[in-house]
């Protein structure tokens, strides 16, 4: 197969045969082939195309979602992303419709990316212990009992292109198109071509010296599924629960690595780790590729909990509708995040749909909750900003002594977005490549407000969103959180 294109339901396949024989299509499971190039279909879902020729010798089989309303849909052929690193301190998971169940490396249900199953995994609380095929409890309350510590998201290493203004397909800031991604190995250090880049999220600078060194590329990091929940010495990712909120960036960022996993470096997120999250999210992979959303509904649904200062955050609630305004939040949300009902109509699901898949495999809260700090500033020529400021416009809590390694933030050189990475885009960072998708807000560093805050919180429902991002202080402020990821070290 070479090409795939779909209008309204007409699927138009484009294939070459090398031997000239008649080629047959299947455009699902169990359907007779079909000696034709186009098909009509009216269900929006993820159909398995299969190719065959004469002699009955299938070619391939490429899943293509279809959103029968739409007139373009997305069609790149997918690739394979790189096996999800496991360690001793993870414990792969899935869902099986109505719980958790610990699963096993080799279980080929455990993930599918073509059809926005992304891979999850566990780490259990102390003194848990464990078996393939047994079902975990999560918190529904604070009061509730859970198997669990944290959980987490596998994002592999990818390469990347947005195609025009808005991504393919895209119309406009208010509806934009799909991300092109290509899943590709450790080993690949450059991008295929002049069109693709590669987020430095996926490079780990293990001696922080800025040079990218053998053996310091990532097959992919996992991201915590949650906002942050528990306390500053017993950090937790789980969901149902108010997230951790009123630190200072340094707080958040010790009380990331108190969060210690056999095998793995534990860390505060980097905007370029968000942005490696955002940019999945909007690709056939994420979200938008899901067929179960048509429209404005392809955006990630905000978590809508009530946002106002140090009340009633919960992690992964939702209204099940795209950001509005903030007359549809609520104190606990509508939705828990493992409401999975397909409502139909392009809407998906009301819990689901507030992840970055449209199902319960994604991430959750990267559009409203709290907002979220992520480890990104602005350098300065005054050596006290920010690391060693009290200011209340500059206070992150950091001293020159405590600075953390370079390999721990994102350094920007300029209050410009589109030369804030050493004179140049900040490929990846979700930054100026997609700048007010969504009608997200949008506000860069400053040397007043040198450190960035993603997602924005629920009160500002129609500004929230994957793609927003604000510059802020870096103080302790009861309406902002952060996430933790994983590295492999």
């Amino acid at each position: 197969i070479t090409d795939v294109s779909v209008e309204k339901g007409v699927i138009t396949i484009t294939a070459t045969d090398d031997s000239n024989d008649t080629l047959y299509y299947n455009f699902d499971d169990g359907n007779d082939y079909v000696e034709s190039n186009t098909a009509t279909v009216t269900e929006n879902k993820t159909y398995n195309l299969t190719v065959k020729d004469k002699a009955g010798n299938v070619s391939e089989t490429w899943p293509v979602s279809i959103d029968v309303e739409a007139t373009c849909t997305v069609t790149y052929k997918p690739t394979t992303p790189n096996s999800p690193e496991i360690k001793d301190g993870l414990i792969p998971v899935k869902w099986n419709g109505s719980a958790w169940v610990v699963t096993t490396t080799d279980d080929k249900e455990w993930y599918d990316y073509s059809r926005q199953e992304w891979a999850n995994a566990v780490i259990l609380k102390d003194g848990v212990t464990k078996t393939s095929g047994q079902t975990l409890t999560v918190p529904t309350s604070k009061s509730t009992a859970t198997d669990i510590k944290a959980m987490f998201v596998w994002i592999p290493r990818y390469e990347y292109r947005i195609e025009g203004d808005y991504g393919k397909c895209g119309e406009s800031v208010t509806l934009p198109g799909a991300i092109d991604i290509k899943f590709i190995s450790k080993e690949q250090k450059n991008p295929s071509s002049n069109e693709y880049h590669i987020n430095t999220a996926f490079w780990w600078d293990v001696d922080s010296d800025g040079d990218r060194e053998a053996g310091e590329e990532l097959s992919g990091i996992w991201v915590g599924k949650f906002e942050t929940t528990g306390s500053s010495s017993a950090p937790t990712i789980l969901p149902n629960l108010q997230s951790l909120r009123n630190q200072t960036t340094s707080q958040q960022f010790t009380t990331a690595q108190q969060l210690k996993v056999t095998g793995y470096d534990s860390h505060m997120a980097k905007n370029s780790e968000w942005g490696a999250v955002a940019y999945l999210s909007q690709s056939m992979y994420g979200k938008y590729g899901n067929p179960n959303y048509i429209g404005e509904n392809k955006e990630v649904y905000p978590n809508n909990s009530y946002g106002d200062h140090g009340t009633f955050i919960y992690t992964g609630r939702s209204a099940g509708e795209p950001g509005k305004s903030n007359t549809s939040v609520s104190t606990n949300g509508t939705c828990n995040y493992d409401k999975t009902d397909d409502r139909g109509s392009g809407q998906g699901q009301c819990g689901g749909g507030a992840s970055t898949t449209g199902n319960i495999t994604g991430v959750y809260d990267m559009s409203g909750g709290a907002s979220e700090y992520v480890m990104g500033y602005l350098e300065g020529t005054d050596a006290s900003l920010p690391w060693g400021s009290t200011s209340g416009k500059n206070y992150a809590g950091f001293t020159e002594a405590t600075k953390p390694e370079s390999k721990y933030y994102d350094k920007y050189t300029s209050t410009t977005s589109t030369t804030a990475c050493n004179g140049g885009v900040c490929y990846g960072h979700a930054l100026s490549e997609t700048s007010g998708w969504y009608s997200d807000y949008t506000e860069f560093v400053s040397s007043s407000w040198r450190w960035i805050e993603r997602s924005s919180f629920s009160l500002v429902e129609d500004d929230a969103g994957v793609f927003c991002y604000a510059s802020i202080s870096g103080e302790a402020v009861d309406n902002r959180s952060f996430r933790i990821v994983l590295v492999v070290q």
